[in-house]
């Protein structure tokens, strides 16, 4: 029994497309980050030459599509079991794959453009120049009030005063300008001799050789400080301060946020046509390898889909070419499993029901042939019962008269006898086939040396071996020359003495898998009638005077026993072939 294993397992083909989508992914995102940062710093579109190494993964795919599609196109030729069904399952997974990412695609492309539109209009850039000039108003109001302040005579007496009363002018100052968040003042060797401030306010090293008037920042964590100098003389001695504000907790930080915010609006605003164009040719870039990835995925599934339709279309070939002991092996467990099983199971009932009706067969062949021989035999038992009965008959009438008749009776008793022998030795023949005895025969000097030996016989008789190649067989020497010794000898017979021609060919063919040889005997006699041509292998069907009608059924037996075929085509007055197919190698 053969059986016929399961295919290999896809999954190191599923493991290479898993890894080339990641691959696919990794790039969609390079690129897509690519271009948004080169369009906020305004580099042109045309310098994202880099792209083309990117081609190296569409041409991959399309590459192995088309090699997929190149070993379809040679099955399909080649009529291999399961091709057009694997055609049919590939255009309806490309076709899924389309009505599934082209209205993805459409909409994807509609949602950011009404994103963008929505994120480009009017409102959100003057929502952020309004913030950032909000920002830059309220530095250029402090500054004022910081100098405006400290140029004013108040500020100058509160200074007057701070040495003497600085807890007191302290409370004064900040009543009168709650802004400010510190007072320190320095002596002429710049020296800290007094020092006023909020809580949590620490003031930082001071760079004391600015000149009165000028404002400084600086940063302290995540608060600016802004700084302003102012000298004053006090009983004749120089001293300078220090008046300190600081502005809201991340105010440089919000307002450089707005201010790279509003220059990226600005210029995504300019380039905006632009965008939406790269973002369509970016989503056609990079959807062109998804949907080959999911035309080489269906090649791949299709190819396990249809693995057990080929094993069972296989299987079925081989059923119809009489091998009744295929089996096929399924390890899944599904609808397909179920119809493999259902098969093994149809395929063993049917090598049972061939048992048994070969058997049938058999036996009924049996009883029409011991019909046959025992009809066979009754002929030549008259002649020789009569023979004695008449030998009898003379020697009891007149015994010495029996030397005239006994002669031939006994003539005609010995040749029914021979009859006999040579009857039961056709039978012997037929009913046990000697043992086959390969060896290597070249088909045309097998020819030659046959019809050499004919050639006394028919020399009425054209024979015409020139269409026999030379063809290498594997076959008994002896049982091949029976076929052919059996099939010339009734071609000669068919001209009924006359004159005709027999022309035998051979040409080499191709059954499945396996290379045949052709033989054709053709010859030019008076053929077979219409009603015989159905018994012509049976057993003891003759149309010959003294034929057995054993010749045929050994030569159909001594094809069958060499693995090949024997058929006919005849036509009454025009003549009959015969053909024979033989394996090449057996």
């Amino acid at each position: 029994m053969t059986k016929k294993k399961p295919g290999a397992p896809v999954l190191s083909g599923v493991i290479s497309i898993i890894l080339l989508y990641i691959v696919l992914i990794i790039m969609i995102l390079l690129f897509a980050g690519k271009i948004l940062s080169d369009i906020s710093t305004g580099v042109s579109l045309t310098q994202l030459r880099y792209l083309g190494f990117s081609l190296v993964l569409p041409i991959f795919l399309l590459a192995s599509i088309f090699i997929n599609i190149y070993k379809l196109v040679k099955q399909k030729r080649a009529k291999a079991p399961g091709a057009t069904f694997k055609t049919k399952l590939l255009i309806f997974f490309t076709f899924i794959s389309l009505l599934s990412s082209i209205p993805q695609g459409i909409l994807a492309l509609s949602f950011i453009n009404t994103a963008m539109e929505s994120w480009f209009s009017s409102g959100t850039g003057d929502a952020m120049t309004g913030g950032l000039q909000i920002a830059i108003d309220y530095n250029k109001l402090v500054s004022s009030e910081m100098k405006t302040f400290s140029s004013s005579r108040i500020f100058e007496n509160i200074l007057g005063q701070m040495l003497t009363s600085p807890d007191r002018m302290w409370h004064t100052l900040k009543n009168i300008h709650p802004m400010i968040n510190s007072l320190a003042i320095y002596n002429g060797k710049g020296e800290r001799i007094l020092s006023r401030s909020d809580k949590n306010f620490t003031e930082s090293n001071l760079n004391l050789s600015m000149k009165e008037g000028v404002l400084s920042r600086s940063k302290q964590g995540e608060t600016t400080v802004l700084r302003i100098h102012k000298n004053f003389t006090k009983n004749d001695v120089r001293y300078f301060a220090v008046i300190s504000t600081a502005f809201p907790k991340n105010f440089d930080t919000y307002a450089g946020n707005i201010t790279h915010a509003l220059r990226l609006y600005t210029q995504f605003g300019k380039f905006h046509s632009a965008f939406f164009l790269a973002l369509i040719f970016f989503f056609t870039y990079f959807s062109l390898p998804i949907l080959l990835l999911s035309i080489l995925t269906s090649f791949l599934l299709s190819d396990e889909i249809i693995k057990p339709v080929v094993h069972l279309e296989e299987a079925i070939n081989r059923v119809m070419e009489g091998d009744y002991t295929h089996r096929i092996l399924s390890k899944h467990k599904d609808d397909l499993a179920n119809l493999v099983n259902s098969f093994n199971r149809m395929v063993a009932e049917l090598e049972q029901s061939r048992q048994s009706l070969v058997q049938n067969e058999k036996v009924s062949a049996w009883q029409e042939i011991a019909q046959r021989m025992a009809h066979e035999i009754k002929n030549p038992l008259t002649p020789i019962k009569l023979s004695a009965q008449r030998i009898l008959k003379k020697y009891q009438e007149n015994p010495e008269s029996i030397g005239k008749i006994l002669s031939p009776s006994v003539d005609a008793i010995i040749n029914e006898v021979e009859n006999l022998t040579k009857l039961i030795k056709q039978f012997r023949d037929f009913a046990q086939m000697p043992v086959s005895h390969m060896s290597k025969i070249n088909l045309k000097k097998h020819f030659e040396q046959l019809i050499f030996l004919y050639s006394g016989s028919f020399s009425r008789i054209e024979v015409d071996i020139s269409g026999v190649k030379d063809i290498s067989l594997m076959a008994d020497p002896d049982q091949l020359k029976s076929i052919f010794s059996n099939l010339i000898s009734n071609a000669i017979d068919s001209f009924n003495g006359g004159k005709g021609k027999i022309i035998i060919r051979s040409d080499e063919i191709v059954k499945g898998t396996l290379n045949y040889c052709r033989i054709q005997i053709m010859d030019t006699g008076g053929g077979i009638r219409i009603e015989d041509k159905p018994k012509i292998f049976h057993p003891y069907f003759t149309t010959k005077e003294k034929g057995t009608g054993l010749g045929l059924p050994i030569v159909e037996r001594i094809v069958s026993e060499h693995r090949g075929q024997i058929w006919f085509e005849s036509e009454k007055g025009i003549g009959t072939t015969f053909f024979i197919d033989l394996p090449i190698k057996q």
